[in-house]
């Protein structure tokens, strides 16, 4: 009897279960009815968006004549120890600086840019300490301190292009034995100019494109929605590296500046006007 009683309020159970189902169910479509989700609507109308646009990219270029000479040169040194590595060293840039301006470089235009002292190293077998005369194959590789090298290098600015040679020869015969490169580049203030120009050049570029895009679909072009531009250019380089050049050097050296070119790039989006 007591069975009988169970199963009978289990039923009674599972009856109340589905009727708070069957309210929960009839509470969603209702609300789904009154509150329609706007998933369709809104990528319709992003569709739709991008319909009413035109995408256009524009391009300038300009040859421009370089007027910024850059040099990078230096010395290296190796010696026994660090100071005599430093102490020769220093002589050696010394008379380099003093050449660069006994050839009209300005002090302002001479800048330091890299030095280190760091130590020169060599790998060789050698026996352990407790076995000095041991066999070839229980010696162990061992490192062992050579010297040490020193590096100075200099970066050298300067306007008088057609120096590049007498600047780099002079230094080499100072005691330069490192020149990494020579670079013919801009003033930012030429650099600027020509930028501004091709901006405006590359902008119109662009219009003009969407313009004849939107002639041939028979339609208007509205006013502009984003606008955005990049520009490229890059120095002449020279690359000499001249490592281990010694002081009986007597070539004369000469480049050529040439031109550079410089590219800026536009894209535009534009509306459709209606």
């Amino acid at each position: 009897m007591a069975k009988e009683g169970c199963c009978g309020m289990g039923d009674e159970g599972l009856k109340l279960t589905l009727f708070f189902l069957g309210i929960i169910l009839v509470g969603a479509l209702v609300f789904s009815l009154v509150n329609p989700r706007p998933v369709e609507v809104s990528g319709n109308l992003l569709t739709s968006q991008q319909q009413d646009l035109l995408y256009a990219d524009g391009v300038a270029m300009k040859k421009v004549a370089p007027d910024l000479l850059r040099i990078s040169l230096g010395v290296e040194t190796q010696e026994a120890t660090a100071a005599e590595s430093q102490a020769s060293n220093a002589e050696s840039i010394n008379a380099v600086k003093a050449a660069l301006l006994a050839n009209g470089v300005l002090e302002s235009n001479i800048q330091t840019s890299q030095y280190d002292v760091t130590p020169v190293t060599t790998s060789r077998k050698a026996c352990p300490v407790e076995n000095p005369e041991c066999a070839d194959w229980e010696a162990q590789w061992v490192q062992e301190i050579v010297g040490y090298k020193t590096t100075h290098m200099l970066t050298v600015e300067g306007t008088a292009l057609e120096a590049a040679g007498t600047l780099v020869d002079a230094s080499v015969r100072a005691g330069s034995n490192r020149v990494d490169s020579v670079s013919f580049t801009l003033k930012d203030a030429t650099q600027k100019a020509a930028e501004d120009e091709l901006a405006a050049a590359a902008m119109a570029d662009a219009r003009a494109k969407a313009g004849r895009m939107a002639s041939g679909l028979g339609v208007q072009v509205g006013k502009v929605t984003s606008a955005s531009i990049n520009n490229y250019y890059y120095p002449q380089p020279v690359m000499r590296n001249m490592v281990g050049a010694d002081a009986s050097y007597g070539g004369s050296t000469s480049f050529s500046p040439g031109q550079l070119t410089l590219t800026t790039y536009s894209s535009v989006v534009f509306e459709i006007a209606q």
